[in-house]
């Protein structure tokens, strides 16, 4: 049974407004997830979907997808009203309430091999969806968060990922510290990305287990990270701009280190 709601007053709708525009998805343990391609890798992924919603002009293919997630409890809106939950300017007329997976689950130790991207206080929802998509296709075993960065389950963040965020692990750690003792844990190599560092990415030597440490946009890497980190690298830039993007930055790097990870495979 599909239901229909039709207020802005209704408070469920209230509900759902609030979990895709604020952080009371976090608090609730949910997701909130817009348009069939995310829809899709969620429900591929095996995430529990709550609830769906679809929009009064859901075409045939959403509709087809939709029954097909006869778990969830269905809600069917007019469009005007699913406008207001989206943050697209053009949505698909679907949506999707699931729950959270659980972050702060991790394995004993990391993979010795492993390659791993660490995004440490990284604050804005764009960029970290973009490491977490650049962690995925480059094959990176997981991506690792402190406190202090955004939520990766924040809506903006998904968009950005699309669809990386349910194709590979993703780690909450509550300090850089505990971060950096779990991967040298499995004597992980921990590498930090600086403007200032010593030595250029390609004088990397071929290795194995490492991690890459990208601060926080506005103040780079900390103490603790410059202080424990086995290496810290640069990426040399022979051109006028002062500095890049964390995740573009996080992209070129990570990029060289798959290159050096592939060497001794």
């Amino acid at each position: 049974m599909i239901r229909r709601i039709e207020s802005r007053k209704n408070p469920q709708f209230k509900q759902w407004l609030a979990i895709s525009q604020s952080d009371l998805g976090r608090k609730k343990g949910l997701v909130f997830l817009e348009g069939l391609r995310l829809c899709q890798d969620a429900a591929a992924s095996g995430v529990t979907i709550e609830t769906v919603l679809l929009s009064d002009h859901a075409g045939p293919p959403i509709q087809t997808f939709a029954d097909s997630l006869t778990q969830a409890t269905h809600y069917c809106l007019p469009e005007s009203l699913f406008r207001t939950l989206c943050d697209t300017k053009t949505p698909q007329g679907i949506a999707l309430l699931c729950d959270a997976p659980d972050l702060s689950h991790y394995p004993e130790k990391p993979n010795p091999n492993g390659l791993y991207l660490v995004a440490d206080g990284i604050s804005d929802p764009g960029n970290l969806g973009t490491m977490i998509r650049t962690a995925d296709a480059f094959a990176f075993d997981a991506v690792l968060m402190t406190a202090g960065s955004v939520w990766p389950m924040h809506a903006k963040v998904i968009r950005a990922a699309m669809g990386s965020a349910f194709h590979l692990p993703l780690y909450w750690f509550e300090s850089i510290e505990e971060t950096i003792d779990w991967l040298k844990s499995g004597d992980i190599q921990v590498i930090a990305a600086d403007i200032d560092g010593a030595q250029p990415v390609s004088d990397l030597p071929s290795g194995g287990g490492r991690a890459l440490i990208i601060g926080s946009e506005a103040h780079g890497i900390s103490p603790v990270v410059r202080s424990r980190s086995d290496q810290i690298i640069c990426i040399p830039m022979p051109g006028r701009a002062e500095s890049l993007n964390a995740a573009v930055a996080a992209a070129i790097l990570s990029y060289a280190m798959m290159e050096k990870n592939r060497e001794i495979r």
